[in-house]
């Protein structure tokens, strides 16, 4: 997964700058450029506060998007 693009499409969603998305979490903005290229990997607390501040929590970012699909043998 690369967590990176989808912070990214997440705070463009929700029409952030990167700015406003750094003032929500209390982090630089350039840190914040950093994960969305990801260039480095935020820490839990960090991925939790930046999430936080898009509206949404570590579940629900790392819950799979695609359809559920079901197998029979």
């Amino acid at each position: 997964m690369e967590i990176g693009k989808k912070i990214k499409r997440l705070r463009q969603e929700k029409y952030l700058t990167q700015d406003e998305l750094a003032s929500r979490c209390e982090l630089s903005k350039g840190f914040i450029s950093q994960v969305e290229r990801d260039l480095t990997s935020p820490s839990i607390a960090n991925l939790g506060d930046i999430l936080e501040g898009l509206g949404t929590n570590l579940k629900d970012f790392f819950s799979d998007d695609g359809e559920e699909k079901i197998v029979f043998d």
